[in-house]
């Protein structure tokens, strides 16, 4: 009895740290839950709920074994008293984090405070602690395992229902494959012109396909473009913002596709605005957004992230990439083994690929393809400029931005080699011959042109002319349109060329571009608006900074509305960068009306 009694005393630090990190993590997953209730948009996926609390026992598992071993060496060391103090403070920092506004020092501090007072009264209660720990950790562990097989089982469940509630499919329907290359600026594809290879996989498709010169989004960030792609509705007719899902006022293509005998799919390496959570997932039998991986087990922890995303130990560790990026190569696997397990029915996929997005760090041999490659290691200094307030925004010398630009064309390559392995999959299945690809950017990039980097602060032509190419082999004509067009007109074309015409969605098939018989080539079918809602906290140099701005192709123009007031005016065919604002010279001054009145009727201001 006296041998076990000391048994368990000695790794009762053990058990200690399982029962603080669980309990730290479970009550953090239930503030989330309720928060969550009020704010549906955090950037959490499903197994946060499990994720934090196993993050957190890891942590607090090897800091018990460390303990443990100091023991050993520091005869005098009281173990038991030292475990629950740092466990109590890493548990309370771990809660406190989730207060918005409050300093990390100051988390720290209040945790040790705490966890002091809380040392003094477990030392008095010893033994009537290690009784609820033995009498708890088993449930919580338990429940651990419960929530990580429960989510996936609902998850499946739901699938399965799903599918074996699908109505029969019109005979010899054609599968649908939607790519979105998330942040892949036309100007940087090979397909666009680019003197460098970006994209040769991309433009040799393009060949035999229809290829758009000047393609434009409806928004210069990912949630509300692809609401668009997905609704065929302008981003000012959808409920999908910053802090919004996409709600259920307007069918997607998706439920349409559904309800005609498609199984549906979603596979995003944008996990912030393409996870479920945003309410693209809507009418998709199977999504998968955020990973089973180490790395997003560390992401799901407020006290794991914040230690890990730390940018002064990124900056000493030389790297900056997202703990939960998908790669392209994960995404293709996941694609083709999804497709494999029913062959019966015709397919709707969703693929959206994250790899060229900040902060543009492409595996070899793509990060050194255009340049000597990162300066050092991962380390982008643009990612910081942006997100780092240490850092701030200061000016970035030419040297540096041509590493990012470098590297972001790297990225971009990445992208179209992996994008051919995935079709070569597809072909190899015998499946390419009947299928309908149409492969996209939900907006583009900017390096420095107009002062702003990275998307989502202008509506300027890098941020929203994005490639587009339709393939559908022996259904359309190998054709190049240099009519602008606007993605918001997908759903309606998609739809067309698979056959529906009871299809709900508002635009035009684009089809009338390409086929001669419309009598439409080279006309304006639907001028592309794009709009960008009001950012705070960005410097007031940003355009966005003024307020929601909006902008209109048409005529061979390019018009802006600034959140003030002020008007803007680019030749769109002759200025691409569109370095010569046109909207003080005389004599445009009949055009900037007709732009500025065809504005007003769009979006009905």
């Amino acid at each position: 009895m006296v041998l076990a009694k000391e048994k368990r005393s000695a790794f009762f630090p053990l058990f200690a740290a399982a029962w603080w990190a669980l309990t730290a993590g479970f009550l953090e997953a239930a503030i989330l839950a309720t928060k969550k209730m009020g704010k549906p948009l955090m950037k959490l996926g499903p197994d946060y709920v499990w994720m934090g609390p196993l993050a957190l026992l890891i942590v607090f598992l090897a800091l018990g074994l460390m303990l443990i071993l100091a023991g050993k060496f520091w005869k005098r060391l009281d173990i038991e008293s030292v475990a629950i103090f740092s466990y109590a403070v890493l548990a309370f920092m771990d809660l406190l984090i989730l207060i918005p506004g409050l300093y990390q020092l100051a988390s720290l501090a209040l945790a040790a405070g705490i966890s002091t007072q809380i040392v003094r009264v477990i030392r008095k209660r010893r033994d009537g602690f290690q009784r609820l720990v033995r009498g708890t950790l088993p449930l919580m562990a338990g429940l651990l395992l419960l929530l990580s097989v429960g989510v996936h089982g609902a998850s499946l469940i739901r699938e399965k229902r799903t599918l074996a509630a699908l109505p029969p499919p019109p005979a010899q329907a054609a599968n649908l494959l939607v790519i979105t290359l998330d942040a892949v600026r036309a100007a940087n594809t090979s397909l666009n012109g680019y003197a460098r290879q970006t994209t040769p996989r991309i433009a040799a498709l393009a060949e035999r396909s229809v290829a758009f010169d000047r393609a434009l989004s409806t928004a210069s960030w990912t949630l509300p473009s692809h609401a668009s792609i997905f609704t065929g509705h302008w981003y000012h007719e959808l409920s999908a913002d910053y802090d919004k899902p996409l709600d259920a006022t307007y069918p997607t293509l998706a439920e349409f596709l559904s309800e005609r005998g498609y199984r549906t799919a979603g596979f995003v390496g944008n996990l912030g605005y393409c996870g479920a959570e945003t309410g693209l997932a809507r009418g998709f039998a199977h999504y998968e957004d955020y990973p089973i991986s180490w790395g997003q087990v560390a992401a799901s922890s407020g006290l794991t992230r914040t230690v890990l995303d730390n940018f002064r130990l990124r900056r000493l560790l030389k790297n900056d990439q997202h703990l939960n990026r998908q790669t392209a190569d994960v995404l293709n696997d996941n694609v083709l083994h999804w497709i494999d397990r029913d062959p019966a029915h015709p397919f709707f996929v969703f693929l959206n690929y994250f790899d060229a997005h900040d902060p543009y760090l492409p595996p070899p041999p793509f990060d050194s393809k255009f340049g000597p490659g990162r300066k050092n290691g991962k380390h982008s200094p643009l990612h910081h400029w942006l997100y780092n307030p240490a850092i701030g925004h200061r000016p970035l010398d030419q040297a540096t931005i041509q590493e990012e630009i470098d590297a972001y064309d790297g990225a971009v390559a990445y992208l179209d080699d992996r994008l051919g392995l995935l079709l070569d999959g597809l072909k190899e299945r015998g499946l390419l011959d009947n299928t309908l690809v149409v492969i996209t950017a939900d907006h583009g990039e900017e390096f420095g042109e107009h002062r702003v980097f990275e998307h989502s602060y202008s509506l300027y032509g890098p941020s929203v002319n994005v490639p587009l190419v339709i393939s559908f082999p022996g259904k359309i004509p190998a054709s190049r349109v240099g009519t602008p067009v606007s993605l918001r007109d997908l759903p309606a074309t998609v739809t067309d060329l698979l056959g529906f015409h009871d299809a709900p969605f508002p635009g035009t098939s684009l089809r009338r571009v390409w086929d001669p018989a419309s009598g439409a080539r080279g006309v304006d079918i639907s001028p592309a608006l794009s709009e960008l809602n009001f950012a705070p906290r960005q410097p007031e140099w940003f355009p966005i900074s003024k307020g929601d701005m909006k902008s209109v192709v048409s005529a061979g123009m390019h018009y802006i509305r600034n959140g003030d007031g002020s008007e803007e005016l680019y030749d769109y065919e002759g200025d691409p960068w569109e370095r010569a604002d046109l909207a003080s010279d005389a004599k445009r001054q009949a055009v900037l009306e007709q732009l500025r009145g065809l504005l007003n009727r769009m979006t009905g201001k």
